[in-house]
């Protein structure tokens, strides 16, 4: 017996293509698509628009307006795109994800330097983590420091000491390890800790002086504005033949001493904030908010003194044309900044 097709059979479907079937090309094609609709990380500069994916693209901030700006480099050409130039340039829709990211890289800026599209979003703007890393002395002078406040707050008469080497000698000593241990169970029964007292106190302590420890990093790292001031009073004997420059140098000196008297002010801040140890650790998530604004507005200040601090570390206390390049950058800096002005209102 022949079979024979019925029309209603010519006319059906093709039958369903199986798994191993499927077309490569098609294949290929969905995964491309899955791709490009996968959501962004909320944690880094995931831009979208090809710009910014452009060879050794990265944002800083302008030299001399402070503004936020995009580098890129086009064959020989490199430009410096201003925000609302690549939004209008590039079509970067306002709310748009790129458009928030622009707004995120601005204020990382604050906390660091250079931001590259793709890195993570520095972690002060994420969860109040540090971007950048402390020396293991910073952790070490920090520990120390608040184990002494800890020790001498037995006796009522909490102190505060910053010499390091002091800091060894005393933490050394058995009276001072025998007043920590009765601090500790003191200092516990005052916050109404019953179990794991001391393990639990220890531990406050231990997370406190890792905040602390970004603020000896950057008092450590301040102290270099201190230097500069004290080179350029041996700049007067160096060029003393030279009236205009030694009168530029004198003006330096007073503008400089202005900042270095702010920035103390800040660090005797951050010390008061532990100075009372019980209560630190009492209102601990508040103690480590105010350290960790101390430390970024501090951060923020630093960045804009790094490359001067960069150049009196390393030059020759000499006669030389990159001496007097950096004077006169150094004294254009302290102008623009800290000069002080009168306001003359008619009687």
């Amino acid at each position: 017996m022949t079979d024979v097709s019925s029309d209603d059979d010519q006319n059906s479907p093709e039958p369903a293509v199986s798994d191993g079937e499927i077309n490569a090309e098609a294949t290929a094609k969905a995964a491309d698509e899955d791709r490009l609709v996968q959501p962004m990380r909320d944690t880094h500069f995931d831009f979208q628009h090809k710009v910014f994916s452009l060879p050794g693209a990265f944002f800083c901030a302008d030299p001399t307006s402070k503004d936020p700006v995009l580098n890129i480099t086009l064959g020989d050409l490199k430009a410096a795109l201003a925000f609302p130039t690549i939004q209008e340039s590039f079509q970067i829709e306002e709310g748009s994800h790129d458009d928030r990211l622009l707004e995120v890289v601005e204020q990382g800026l604050a906390y660091v330097k250079q931001i590259r599209p793709g890195e993570q979003i520095p972690g002060e703007l994420l969860d109040g983590r540090a971007s950048w890393s402390v020396e293991e002395r910073h952790r070490k002078l920090a520990k120390g420091r608040l184990m002494m406040q800890v020790a001498s707050s037995v006796k009522g008469n909490e102190i505060i000491v910053s010499d390091a080497d002091q800091l060894e000698q005393l933490l050394d000593d058995p009276q001072t390890q025998a007043r920590m241990k009765a601090a500790i169970e003191r200092i516990a029964a005052r916050l109404k800790i019953t179990e794991k007292a001391e393990e639990i106190v220890q531990g406050r302590i231990d997370d406190l002086a890792q905040e602390l420890s970004y603020i000896e990093a950057l008092r450590d790292r301040f102290k270099h504005i201190g230097k500069i001031e004290t080179k350029l009073g041996k700049l007067t004997t160096v060029y003393r033949t030279d009236r205009t420059f030694c009168s530029e140098v004198n003006r330096m000196q007073g503008l400089i001493r202005k900042p270095l008297r702010e920035y103390d002010m800040i660090f005797d801040q951050a010390d008061a904030q532990t100075g009372d140890i019980v209560g630190a650790l009492k209102d601990f998530h508040a103690t480590v908010q105010f350290i960790r604004k101390i430390r970024d507005d501090l951060r923020a200040k630093l960045l804009e003194w790094e490359d001067l601090l960069n150049g009196w570390d390393h030059i020759a206390m000499e006669r030389s044309s990159q001496m007097e390049q950096l004077q006169k950058q150094t004294y254009r800096f302290l102008a623009s900044r800290f000069i002080e002005t009168t306001v003359w209102k008619r009687g």
